[in-house]
């Protein structure tokens, strides 16, 4: 009897015990019996150390004093206390924070001068000359390309001129259309849709109802041929000579009926870029954009 009392009593305590504990466990975390749903099995996901060390370092840079990001994040602060209390102190703090950007100005740029200067990837001089006297040869040089390779693309492609003969502007047009295929050797097909021709022409057609897909809203309207099947907008409207070649070139190299060599020597700037991009350029550009990503 006595043993069995003594049990009961063993029991209880027990009992007791673990109602304390249970409950004490419960009231440090009182969300516990809300996260049924993640199951039995549910976990937190810990950051890595190494991965918060270096967000950790990372905000430390961005918030040194006189880093450049401290002073793109605060001086706008100094400058208002400056111009609301115009204190000595305060004017003397911005104006200190406006000279030490103007040394980091001089310094960047003078730096970059020496670095562009040593790239030809970089340095503009390579694109196009910037003495005077190169500069006029290399548009001698550009300009003799230009004509070479409108003279053999005009073997093989034409104008088609769509007009209207009681339209001044198209008037206007043929006269410059007809120096430029005297000068390139391009075939020229005039078309009038209103049935009026204009004068000078010998070889005039007549069409009252062009193509639906040449889509002809305005007049004049200037089309590049290139046999058999080939034709591209050039302008709808008046359009100088100017224009004109480049319009020619720019739709040739898109078809593919000129080299992008020959495209490139046509410019009175070298493509630098084109012909390097991304092969050519410096190992530690793609180092650094590589950490870059990583530290972001």
């Amino acid at each position: 009897m006595v043993d069995s009392e003594l049990a009961e009593e063993s029991l209880m305590l027990f009992f007791l015990l673990l109602t304390g504990l249970f409950s004490a466990s419960v009231s440090a975390d009182p969300q516990w019996f809300d996260r049924h749903s993640e199951g039995w099995f549910w976990y937190e996901q810990i950051i890595e150390p190494e991965k918060e060390e270096r967000e950790i370092n990372a905000q430390n840079v961005r918030a040194q004093p006189l880093s450049t990001a401290w002073i793109r994040k605060n001086i706008g602060q100094y400058l208002d206390k400056a111009i609301d209390h115009p204190s000595q102190e305060n004017v003397s703090n911005y104006l200190y924070l406006d000279r030490l950007v103007k040394e980091k100005a001089e310094q960047f740029a003078r730096v970059s001068k020496q670095v562009i200067e040593s790239d030809p990837l970089l340095d503009e001089n390579v694109r196009r000359p910037i003495s005077p006297a190169a500069a006029k040869i290399k548009d001698d040089i550009a300009y003799q390309a230009k004509e070479s390779v409108l003279k053999e693309l005009g073997k093989k492609a034409g104008l088609v001129f769509y007009y209207q003969g009681r339209c001044r502007l198209c008037e206007l047009q043929l006269k410059s259309l007809r120096q430029f295929c005297h000068q390139f050797e391009f075939m020229l097909v005039p078309i009038s849709t209103d049935g009026v021709l204009l004068p000078g022409i010998t070889s005039n057609r007549v069409e009252l109802h062009p193509p639906d897909k040449l889509n002809i809203l305005r007049y004049p309207a200037l089309f590049l041929m290139h046999p058999p099947d080939h034709i591209v907008l050039l302008r709808q409207g008046n359009i100088s000579l100017t224009e004109l070649t480049e319009q020619i070139l720019q739709a040739a190299v898109q078809h593919q009926w000129i080299t992008r060599e020959q495209f490139n020597n046509t410019r009175i700037t070298s493509e630098t870029w084109y012909q390097s991009q991304p092969d050519n350029l410096p190992p530690t550009f793609y180092k650094a954009i590589k950490q870059t990503s990583v530290s972001d």
